[in-house]
């Protein structure tokens, strides 16, 4: 099933969205004690007016509730996270109070849980049994009324599900231009994307849960793509975000992303971010211009001999541009290479060109578009010795092959994949969705980052089991480690890792065949 939500409803949707903006996310309807309990465990906040005190340690050292509530460890779900070698335990109702109690590893056994001997555990570090718990446990000082809030939160804790979950369905949402200058990349993404998760549910989908695909269209302004965004995040029935579209919006979406946290794997986007900048709830799993500027840094050292040449970085003004061009300089200095000439591309590149030629720069790195490379080549080419240029093959692919057999020198790309990242089997499951969806042959790069991106989401699902949350979702995706999604390289995420598959493939472009050769094969980062 997928819903679609056009521009013109955009306007709609806030509106309802304001009736029912003091009502819980959750689709679960908690009593006055239950939300006050919620609190207290998310928070470690009284609704009350208390105090909650943590005691920390044998020292018994003391910190205000909010620096530890109990869900920073036992997880908004109750189903405990490991960290740190530490794995504390299910607080849900139906763990704690098992009719014939528990037997823990090392031998410690107590009967199942009241709400005297919860008390008793959380001020006194105290089990059932009597028996003392681990010094990592801490003891809260909480009165009488927030631990029975607490208690009766507990209780519901485990139906208590985020948005977007239903026993037999799973909304899943996704941010796409369908009319103006960037239907042409965004109707066709929409289409695979479609075709990709009905598959999915006609092999039974999730867990017994069928994804539901909620698309926010928009048409093609930058503003209203970041509005559609935010509409669609406003929702109360949605989990995840899954690929997407919104050129030169990306910080925008990404600050509203990590204000509702929700995961978004994906988007399509150039400027992938490898940093807490890009939000923790977002995963990347191709690398953008900054991965890729690091590799032709890498490459230029490794292949060209450039450490006893002069290397110019020549960009776009634009922050990104400049961040990448910084990113390529750090690369060749840690390589052991020259600190390289940094140069801003403006308007008029003939000076630019001019200083180029009388520089002696063995190999000139270009991170801007189609008409930077393809003005500067022009210019270059006249001169005695033409640099060897380097780009990203994202941004100015099509420059590069035009240039095939008119510029003297040496030209190459870095690409986040190659068609030797692909299997045979998933090569041939792009193809017949592609048929199916009539799409044109140019969107093939869009559509491939978008199945890719649903590869990935659907994997973090599975592994995060039936008892599904968006902390869990998290957890799964970055406990993969070279996960081979059959159309891209392998991905691999962490706590510290938001770009999944970190490096690039490097290829020459041929003048005879104006095709792409590789060189080097794939230069994975640190």
């Amino acid at each position: 099933m997928m819903v679609f939500v056009s521009r013109p409803g955009l306007q709609a949707i806030l509106a309802v969205v304001a009736l029912f903006a003091a009502a819980p996310a959750s689709a679960l309807e908690l009593t006055a004690r239950e939300l006050a309990g919620k609190r207290i465990y998310l928070a470690g906040e009284s609704p009350s007016g208390g105090d909650v005190v943590v005691k920390l340690g044998r020292d018994g050292s003391t910190l205000p509730g909010t620096a530890a509530p109990c869900g920073s460890c036992h997880g908004a779900d109750g189903l405990g996270r490991p960290e740190g070698g530490v794995r504390p335990s299910a607080v849900v109702w139906s763990e704690l109070a098992k009719p014939y109690g528990h037997a823990h590893p090392g031998g410690r056994k107590h009967p199942p849980f009241t709400d005297a001997t919860l008390a008793r555990t959380l001020r006194d570090g105290l089990d059932p049994a009597g028996n003392p718990l681990d010094v990592s446990m801490p003891r809260y000082g909480l009165s009488d009324d927030d631990l029975g809030s607490l208690a009766a939160y507990l209780r519901r804790l485990e139906e208590d599900l985020d948005p977007g979950i239903a026993p037999d369905a799973l909304r899943i949402g996704t941010v796409l231009p369908t009319a103006g200058t960037l239907a042409d990349v965004g109707l066709p993404m929409r289409a695979v994307l479609t075709g990709w998760f009905d598959a999915l549910n006609r092999r039974g989908g999730i867990h017994g849960r069928r994804v539901e695909l909620v698309v926010a269209c928009y048409d093609s302004d930058r503003a209203d793509g970041v509005d559609a965004a935010r509409a669609l995040l406003r929702r109360d029935d949605l989990f995840a975000l899954v690929s997407g579209l919104f050129p030169a919006a990306e910080t925008e979406v990404a600050a509203l992303v990590g204000e509702a946290r929700v995961p978004m794997i994906g988007p399509f986007s150039l400027f992938a971010r490898n940093d807490d900048a890009a939000g923790a709830w977002i995963f990347h799993p191709s690398g953008g211009l900054g991965e890729q500027a690091r590799v032709l840094g890498a490459f230029a050292m490794r292949d060209l001999g450039a450490g006893a040449r002069r290397i110019a970085v020549v960009h776009a003004p634009e922050p990104p541009y400049a961040e990448a061009a910084r990113g390529a300089a750090e690369e060749l200095r840690k390589r052991g290479g020259p600190a390289p000439e940094m140069l801003v591309l403006r308007s008029e590149p003939k000076e630019l060109a001019d200083r180029l030629a009388k520089g002696g720069f063995g190999a000139v790195l270009v991170l801007a578009g189609d008409g930077a490379l393809e003005g500067l080549a022009r210019l270059l080419a006249g001169g005695k010795a033409a640099p060897a240029l380097l780009a990203s093959g994202t941004l100015a692919g099509r420059a590069a092959t035009e240039l095939a057999g008119r510029y003297p020198g040496a030209v190459f790309l870095a690409f986040p994949s190659s068609p030797s990242d692909e299997s045979p089997a998933a090569t041939q499951e792009l193809a017949r969705l592609r048929e199916a969806a009539g799409s044109p042959r140019r969107s093939r790069a869009s559509q491939a980052s978008a199945v890719v991106d649903a590869i990935v989401l659907v994997e973090g699902l599975k592994r995060s089991g039936r008892a599904l949350s968006r902390e869990r979702l998290v957890a799964s995706l970055e406990a993969l480690y070279a996960f081979e999604t059959g159309l891209s390289p392998p991905v691999t995420f962490g706590p510290d890792r938001r770009v999944g598959a970190l490096g690039a493939h490097v290829v020459r472009v041929d003048a005879a065949g104006k095709a792409f050769v590789p060189v080097g094969g794939w230069i994975p980062l640190e």
